[in-house]
């Protein structure tokens, strides 16, 4: 199975279901199951950067059900890392410029619209009750979920 590595909190919003767009600097033509897994750290500042605005915080505390500013203490503290979180099915893909606006304002807020990204549109298949250990890689990789369902 093809498998995306994602930052946290980004991960996690994906396999809750909160986001359904997934926003890249690249384009597949693949389409279909995706495991999505959880980098085993938190993304440098300048990359994680919306994670620290307000709009950004208060939508994310609403999600986890947080009070208001005490988000980045949940982020480290509360959320899985290197992990497989679940798989989601890649449905399609779009320029962001296409897309944008006819979003909602908590899905532009989760995501990166800019001009000359992609719009990778997810439909949640499976959340994992247990996330399961595993070593990410860049791009789309290849996961075997078979070895862990043996084990």
């Amino acid at each position: 199975m093809k498998a995306l590595t994602l930052w946290q909190p980004w991960a996690s919003l994906v396999t809750m279901g909160e986001k359904q767009v997934e926003t890249r600097c690249w384009s597949t033509k693949y389409r279909g199951e995706l495991a999505i897994h959880a980098a085993a750290k938190l993304p440098p500042r300048w990359l994680g950067e919306s994670r620290w605005g307000q709009e950004f915080g208060n939508e994310l505390a609403d999600v986890m059900h947080l009070r208001r500013g005490r988000v980045d203490t949940a982020i480290r503290d509360l959320l899985p890392y290197g992990c497989i979180l679940g798989v989601v099915k890649l449905v399609s893909i779009e320029e962001t410029s296409r897309v944008r606006e006819i979003l909602c304002q908590r899905e532009r807020i989760f995501g990166n619209f800019e001009d000359g990204r992609y719009a990778w549109n997810l439909e949640l298949v499976e959340r994992f009750e247990i996330p399961v250990p595993a070593k990410g890689q860049r791009l789309l990789w290849n996961w075997d979920r078979e070895l862990v369902v043996a084990s």
